[in-house]
C-alpha cells in the first residue's frame, strides 16, 4: 500500500507549505539527513580492514563534517531534532521491554 504513504506525506508537506515557516521545515529535515550520515560514517569506522572500501580518515572526516553542519543549523532545528531523535529512543526502548 505504498500510494496510502505517498498520499499521507504528500498531505504533510501540503499542510506545512501553507502553514509554516520552511525554512525550520528544512532545518529539521537537514538535521535528520545529517544525523543519518553521521551514524553512517560511524559504522563504516567499526568496519574491519578487510571489509573497509575506504581508508578510517574517510570516515572520521564525514562524521566531524556532520557535527559541523549541524553546528551551523538553526538552534530551534536542531532542538526540534534532538527532540523528536530522543523520543523516538524512548518509544524504541519502550517497545523492546514490551
Amino acid at each position: 500500500m505504498p500510494h496510502r504513504a505517498e498520499l499521507a506525506v504528500g498531505a504533510v508537506v501540503l499542510v506545512l507549505v501553507l502553514t509554516v515557516d520552511l525554512r525550520g521545515v528544512i532545518g529539521f529535515s537537514s538535521f535528520g539527513v545529517l544525523v543519518y550520515y553521521l551514524v553512517a560514517n560511524l559504522a563504516a569506522l567499526r568496519q574491519g580492514d578487510g571489509r573497509r572500501r575506504y581508508p578510517r580518515w574517510a570516515q572520521v572526516l564525514g562524521a566531524a563534517g556532520c557535527v559541523l553542519l549541524v553546528a551551523t543549523l538553526p538552534v530551534t532545528a536542531v532542538a526540534t531534532g534532538l527532540a523528536v531523535l530522543a523520543l523516538g529512543l524512548v518509544l524504541r526502548r519502550w517497545r523492546l521491554r514490551a
